[in-house]
């Protein structure tokens, strides 16, 4: 009990000296448009500050990004099902879009194996290599030709 008593004297004793500390109330007025001196709650830029153009996409250096290749593609195979494929490359980044079926999926660029391109999105995997390519969805593969 007595541990309690001098704790909460301790914290009624740290909180009356923050109550009164007189530098606090008599601080001065900031001078007009002196942001080192403003206040935390007062905001550094005037509301139409806000109302700027969007420059999404843009660096400090305005150098342009990496050019993306947009290749389409369209692959058979034995059963006459058709995919296309649409290609977003630009380099080691890239996504492939497969249409299956009438339904998009967003695969991403992985690893090249053996010469092939993958493209996964842990559900499905799809390889790429010189004019073929192969679908594996639950440790199914299926192998497309590329139609021209």
């Amino acid at each position: 009990m007595k541990k309690q008593n001098c704790l909460l004297s301790l914290v009624f004793i740290a909180f009356m000296a923050c109550n009164s500390n007189p530098s606090a109330d008599s601080a001065p007025a900031p001078a007009s448009g002196d942001s080192t001196t403003l206040p935390v709650s007062t905001p550094i830029t005037d509301p139409a500050d806000s109302v700027i153009a969007n420059t999404a996409n843009t660096d400090s250096s305005a150098a342009a990004g990496p050019e993306v290749d947009k290749k389409e593609k369209k692959y058979t195979n034995d059963k006459g099902e058709i995919i296309t494929a649409l290609y977003h490359d630009s380099g080691a980044m890239g996504i492939a879009e497969l249409k299956i079926n009438g339904e998009t999926v967003k695969l991403m660029k992985g690893e090249r194996e053996k010469g092939a391109t993958t493209y996964t999105n842990g559900k499905l995997t799809w390889k790429v290599k010189a004019g073929e390519a192969s679908l594996e969805k639950d440790n199914v593969v299926t192998v497309y030709k590329e139609t021209r």
